[in-house]
C-alpha cells in the first residue's frame, strides 16, 4: 500500500496534468485525478503488508525472538501445513485471546538487586528440570519436518528440555514411534493421547515404553477443526483430501477422514468441518476414573479451565492439569489460557500442579503465568517454528530465546530462582 506521502505526490502531479489545456482539450476535468486515484490504487490487506516489510533470517544467529522463525517456517512449508499450525478454529476468537491475554498484567520491576546469576530450574514430580519451559505434544510432525517428533527429541535432549510426544496416529500405527523418539530423547518421555484415543491397548503401548507421565488431552470438543480450514485454504475441493493429488502421496496411509457437513443429523455431535467420531464432549468423568484405574503412569489432565474442572481432576486422583485450549484449536470461548489460570489455581487448591500452555511467546508471558502460580509452561508452535525454518538448530534457539528473556526478566524483577517469583510482582490491568 503506497504512504501517504508517496499518494499525495502522486495527486500533486496528476492535478499538474489535469490543468493542462491539451488534457482540457481532450475532455478530462478535474474529476478525472479523483477517478484514476480510485482506480490505480488496489486495496491490499494487512498480511501483505507485513510479509513485504517482514524481515526472512537466513541463520538462527540472526533471529532476536521466536516471532523471527515465522516467516521462514511460512517460507518452508505449503499452505496446508503452515496453516494447520498457525491458524486456530471458528473465528479464531481463542487464538487471539491467547496473545491478548497477557496484556491484562502488567510486571512490577525493582531496581539495583544484585542479581548476577539465575536459577530457573523447577521440580516435577521429584525430578528437576532446568527450565518450567516444556514442549507441547504437536501431532502429525512430520508435515513440518522430516522425522520431526524425533528431531525435536533431539533437541530436547541437548536443552535438557522436558518433552511432551504426541501419540497421534502417525505415531501410534508405528511399531517404533514412539521408542524412536525415546531413544533419541536419551531417556523416557511423556506421551499424550487425546480425547477417545484412550483405549486400554493404547494406555498398554504407551506405558510399555517406560513412560512416567500420561497426558491425556481432552479438549477436543468438536471445532470446525484447523484441519478442514488448512486444506480448505489449499483449496482441495470439498474438503476431500483423499481425492486430492497433492495430499494423497502422504495422507493415504492414514484413515480415510469424514468430516462433519452442514447436512449431518444433529444428533452427531461437532461443528462443520470437525471429524466424525473425535469428540472428548461425549466423555465423562467416569472415562477419568477408568483411565486412572488402568495405569500407574501419573495422569495428567490437558485442557482443563475451569475452576470446578480442576477441583473434580483432585477428586478423580489426577496427578496434575494442564490449562490449555489446544492453542485456540478447538473452542470459541475467547478466553485466554493465561485468564482461565487463576480460577483453575483455585479449583486445584495447591493440591496438584497447575501447568499452562496457550500463546506463550516471550519470556515475560512465561514470568507471568509462573508468578500466577503455574508449574510449568508449553510451547507449541514456537518450537514448531523453529524445526520448520531450520530443524533441531531452531528448536534448540527458540528454546535459548526464552529462557534468555526469562532470565532477563526475572532478575529485573530481583527474583533469582523460580521460587522467589511471586504474585506481587503482577499488577493486573483487567
Amino acid at each position: 500500500m503506497l504512504s501517504s506521502r508517496k499518494l499525495t505526490n502522486r495527486r500533486t502531479f496528476l492535478n499538474f496534468l489535469a490543468a493542462s489545456p491539451i488534457l482540457a482539450c481532450a475532455g478530462f476535468n478535474s474529476r478525472w485525478v479523483d477517478d484514476l486515484m480510485a482506480a490505480s490504487v488496489p486495496a491490499q490487506d494487512a498480511s501483505a503488508e507485513q510479509a513485504r516489510n517482514e524481515v526472512v533470517i537466513k541463520s538462527v544467529k540472526e533471529a532476536l525472538n521466536v516471532f523471527d522463525f515465522d516467516p521462514v517456517a511460512r517460507r518452508n512449508l505449503n499452505i496446508a501445513h503452515y496453516t494447520f499450525i498457525t491458524d486456530g478454529s471458528f473465528n479464531n476468537e481463542t487464538l487471539r485471546a491467547n496473545r491478548e491475554g497477557f496484556t491484562k498484567y502488567q510486571i512490577r520491576l525493582r531496581r539495583l538487586s544484585g542479581i548476577t546469576q539465575v536459577d530457573q530450574s523447577v521440580n516435577l514430580f521429584g525430578k528437576k528440570w532446568e527450565s518450567p519451559i516444556y514442549f507441547c505434544p504437536v501431532g502429525r510432525m512430520n508435515a513440518y519436518y522430516p522425522n520431526g517428533a524425533v528431531v525435536v527429541a533431539r533437541a530436547a535432549k541437548a536443552t535438557r528440555t522436558l518433552q511432551m510426544l504426541s501419540a497421534s496416529p502417525t505415531v501410534l500405527e508405528s511399531p517404533q514411534g514412539i521408542e524412536d523418539a525415546i531413544a533419541a530423547r536419551g531417556e523416557p518421555v511423556w506421551v499424550s493421547a487425546t480425547g477417545e484415543a484412550m483405549q486400554p491397548d493404547v494406555i498398554k503401548r504407551i506405558e510399555a515404553t517406560g513412560c512416567p507421565t500420561l497426558v491425556w488431552t481432552v479438549d477436543d470438543g468438536g471445532a470446525n477443526t484447523i484441519g478442514a480450514k488448512s486444506i480448505q485454504l489449499a483449496g482441495v475441493a470439498d474438503l476431500d483430501r483423499e481425492a486430492d493429488s497433492r495430499c494423497t502421496g502422504c495422507h493415504s496411509n492414514l484413515p480415510k477422514i469424514t468430516r462433519i457437513q452442514s447436512t449431518t443429523p444433529m444428533d452427531e455431535m461437532g461443528a462443520v468441518g470437525s471429524l466424525r467420531g473425535e469428540n472428548s464432549v461425549k466423555l465423562s468423568w467416569d472415562d477419568v476414573r477408568r483411565v486412572r484405574d488402568l495405569t500407574r503412569m501419573k495422569l495428567i489432565l490437558k485442557g482443563i479451565v475451569a475452576r470446578e474442572d480442576a477441583a473434580l481432576a483432585v477428586q478423580h486422583e489426577v496427578d496434575a492439569v494442564i490449562v490449555s485450549n489446544h492453542g485456540g484449536h478447538e473452542d470459541a470461548s475467547a478466553r485466554g489460557t493465561i485468564e482461565c489460570l487463576p480460577e483453575v489455581l483455585a479449583g486445584a487448591a495447591g493440591k496438584i500442579p497447575v501447568f499452562i500452555d496457550g500463546g506463550f511467546r516471550g519470556g515475560a508471558d512465561v514470568f507471568k503465568a509462573l508468578a500466577l502460580g503455574a508449574a510449568a509452561v508449553g510451547i507449541g508452535r514456537p518450537h514448531i517454528w523453529g524445526l520448520a525454518a531450520f530443524g533441531q538448530e531452531g528448536v534448540e534457539t527458540v528454546i535459548a530465546l526464552l529462557r534468555r528473556e526469562l532470565q532477563v526478566i526475572m532478575a529485573q524483577t530481583g527474583a533469582a530462582s523460580t521460587t522467589k517469583i511471586h504474585g506481587d510482582s503482577l499488577i493486573a490491568t483487567g
